[in-house]
């Protein structure tokens, strides 16, 4: 009997040996387990900051989207602008010219009145003078008249276009 407790002893300490092991792969196993799971806890933080930054970088998109489309209405609203007044620049431009020819062609007829009112004036009689005069008088008023609307166009004209390039050159420089 000695032998069967010493074979039972064995026995059971083989057992207890195999025991032992199996536990500490179990431990093993959990410990591992263990390290697996905060592995996960990790990646789902960083799955979680990575969307938190995707959002942050769709915000981003979105606002230069609508900012983009924003400069996009702004330019085409001043290259409207700009035609329009371009338009109105040559609409000027061509008043002016209109203006100035009559003002040339008044000259020009001014100019050959008094040419005639000279030949007149050596060929004709004393009593024509105080007419002669008057009409002189109309003539040169008219003249001045016209000179002064003239340089008034003229200084208008300057005015506007100066207006004009200086809301181009703002317009440009906003771009």
């Amino acid at each position: 009997m000695a032998e069967d407790s010493g074979a039972i002893l064995r026995h059971i300490s083989s057992l207890k040996d195999m025991l032992d092991k199996v536990n500490e792969e179990i431990e093993q196993n959990i410990q591992r387990t263990r390290e697996r799971e905060s592995e996960i806890v990790k990646h789902s933080e960083t799955e979680k900051d990575y969307l938190v930054k995707e959002s942050e970088l769709m915000k981003g998109v979105s606002v230069a989207e609508f900012e983009l489309d924003g400069l996009m209405q702004v330019e085409a609203a001043g290259t409207d602008s700009l035609k329009a007044m371009e338009g109105n620049l040559e609409f000027r431009k061509a008043t002016l010219n209109a203006i100035t020819k009559l003002f040339y062609d008044k000259m020009e007829r001014f100019i050959a009145e008094s040419k005639d009112f000279q030949v007149n004036m050596l060929g004709g009689s004393i009593e024509d003078l105080p007419l002669l005069l008057k009409e002189r008088d109309s003539l040169e008023n008219e003249s001045e008249n016209l000179r002064m609307k003239i340089n008034a166009i003229q200084s208008s004209s300057k005015e506007y276009i100066a207006e004009i390039l200086e809301e181009v050159n703002v317009e440009n420089s906003g771009k």
